[in-house]
């Protein structure tokens, strides 16, 4: 979507470009019709006919269709590709339609606005072609100063239209910039958790399979840790929801903290944690598993605000690694399987394939 926004205001200047006889950057800034009209004289030096150029007419209609096109087409992919949230996230499902039907009437109106400038170039081509007869016919340099004046007249009017286009259009490649910003923003938000400011698992969702398929086609390794806080319900229970939320928010700094390059830290859900591991062999993700684990043990919590001491808070992770063939799916389902058998040890340790 962002390379069809770019397409969109680009095609103006490409277009003017083309148009111009002599390369002129300072020429960009002053959208004149001089450039694309097209003259007619006779053998005698005299004005047959002056109208528009109808190839330029069609470069840019076939530019701007193009490129909106393009620009719609993204933002169908965008709305279709991403599923965000349609149970439990109404507000942002309605966030997301109004900037579409925002993005549709822009898009729509540039696309009718086009057409009605190419409908007045045309009768005023049809009016060129008219005039351009009958000079034929004029003798006196009254009548010959008459039809110069009309002439300038109706020139006077196609700049003023040219102006007015390229003001709209101006004000329609701002707009765009804005509802682009707008859904990149509510992209942001659809897939980040609010509580953490992890990837939440409808990016999991969406970039496992890719990560999964690109470890396989590179036949590279991927390791996948599931993580889980332990006893977390005490927690709410006996503090408060507000101090779980804290754990939480801590837990999540930690893996962040211990995590480089390519690997991402997910909350899976609830206490859950995922940390996707590219190009790394479950050895390493022993290591980074039992790393965290020993890190967030040792760590002293009170309460941030009474001061009243929380006590130990430990995790367990479940790790696994992607076997040849192997789908997300899958990988998941062995690391969970690891998580709970690290729970039903004792909780507080690291369980993996070997």
């Amino acid at each position: 979507m962002f390379a069809s926004a770019i397409a969109v205001c680009a095609t103006y200047t490409l277009w003017s470009i083309w148009m111009q006889h002599d390369i002129d950057p300072a020429a960009l800034t002053n959208w004149s019709d001089v450039s694309w009209q097209i003259a007619q004289v006779d053998s005698r030096g005299r004005l047959v006919r002056l109208g528009p150029h109808p190839m330029a007419l069609a470069a840019l209609f076939g530019l701007a269709a193009v490129c909106f096109m393009s620009f719609a087409f993204g933002a169908w992919r965008f709305f279709a590709g991403n599923q965000v949230a349609r149970g439990d996230s109404e507000e942002l499902s309605g966030r997301l339609e109004k900037v579409g039907q925002e993005l549709d009437d822009e898009v729509f109106a540039i696309i009718r606005m086009l057409k009605q400038h190419l409908e007045f170039n045309g009768s005023h081509s049809e009016m060129l072609t008219k005039v351009g007869k009958s000079l034929t016919a004029l003798a006196s340099p009254d009548q010959l100063r008459a039809v110069v004046q009309l002439l300038v007249s109706e020139n006077i009017k196609v700049q003023n239209e040219v102006a007015a286009l390229n003001n709209h259009l101006k004000q329609s490649q701002v707009q765009i910039e804005k509802l682009r910003l707008s859904l990149s923003e509510t992209q942001k938000i659809g897939l980040l958790d609010a509580v953490t400011s992890l990837k939440n698992r409808h990016w999991l969702q969406a970039n496992l399979p890719k990560e999964v398929q690109a470890a396989s086609d590179m036949r590279e390794p991927l390791s996948l840790i599931i993580a889980d806080v332990d006893h977390f319900k005490r927690i709410n229970d006996t503090f408060g929801h507000a101090v779980g939320d804290e754990v939480l928010r801590r837990f999540a700094e930690l893996l962040s903290k211990n995590i480089k390059g390519r690997d991402t830290a997910v909350r899976y859900g609830g206490e859950e944690f995922i940390v996707l591991l590219p190009q790394t062999r479950i050895d390493g993700a022993n290591y980074l598993g039992e790393h965290i684990r020993s890190e967030l043990e040792a760590k002293k919590w009170m309460h941030h605000k009474t001061g009243q001491p929380i006590g130990q808070v430990t995790a367990s992770f479940g790790i696994a690694q992607l076997r040849p063939g192997e789908k997300s799916e899958s990988l998941i389902e062995r690391a969970d399987a690891n998580l709970y058998e690290a729970k039903a040890a004792g909780r507080n340790r690291v369980i993996s394939d070997t």
